[in-house]
């Protein structure tokens, strides 16, 4: 009896030892799961192409995810979420009447991302210079400056507390013969974010230097422009 005793015991010491660390490749496990050999891979069929629509096959390969419960997913396919002109109809921003500063927004586009990213934003927009009350050409000589930036919000209310992509063009032109047509501003930030649903608001601002009326002035944004998105997924 009692060498059946020990005989089980022992049995249940190796069932225990086996399945608390297990060794494929190698009888001297030091994990959980060791794999062995440095070609040793591992496959899950779920995450094929055949079983799962975010492995698009061929020479591609693709991340995979994993989340606080330790399961694994494959992550999105890093690339373009949008690339359009978003301006519907091109937007005058005049200065103060004494040429101070003054701000409009353009346009506000919204974006998800269902796992954390880097984002590329890339805007162009185009600038047209005239007169405070947009019948002339500028040729008093002062330099005008139109700026662009944006801000990201929630989908629907940006936050004004950081401003990212600034630029700035500045006008002058003592003789409304020498040069007409549209300046453009443009830049590309790149900003991590987390999963979410988040919007851009391009914002145009114009400045003459505040100091007489004679220096106001107006500014087109956007008869062109065109906002790029792409997502890097990490």
């Amino acid at each position: 009896m009692k060498n059946i005793t020990t005989l089980i015991a022992l049995c249940f010491l190796t069932v225990y030892s086996i399945s608390a660390q297990v060794g494929i490749g190698t009888t001297d496990p030091q994990e959980t799961l060791h794999i062995s050999g440095s070609d040793s891979t591992i496959r899950i069929d779920g995450l094929n192409s055949e079983n799962n629509n975010k492995n698009l096959g061929g020479t591609s390969q693709y991340n995979v995810m994993v989340d606080a419960n330790g399961n694994l997913s494959l992550g999105n396919l890093s690339g373009e979420i949008s690339s359009e002109s978003n301006v519907a109809s091109p937007v005058v921003i005049q200065t103060t009447a004494n040429s101070g500063l003054n701000s409009a927004e353009l346009y506000k586009k919204t974006f998800t991302l269902t796992q954390r990213a880097l984002v590329v934003i890339t805007y162009y927009i185009s600038v047209d210079f005239k007169s405070y009350d947009g019948t002339s050409n500028i040729a008093d000589g002062r330099a005008k400056i139109a700026h662009n930036y944006f801000y990201i919000g929630n989908g629907t209310t940006p936050n004004s507390a950081k401003a990212y992509g600034m630029t700035s063009s500045v006008y002058s032109n003592s003789n409304c013969d020498t040069a007409t047509g549209y300046v453009y501003n443009s830049r590309s930030t790149t900003i991590s974010l987390e999963p979410g649903t988040y919007s851009i608001h391009l914002n145009g601002a114009v400045f003459g230097g505040d100091l007489t009326p004679d220096a106001a002035f107006r500014s087109t944004f956007g008869d062109l422009d065109r906002l790029d998105i792409e997502a890097i997924y990490l």
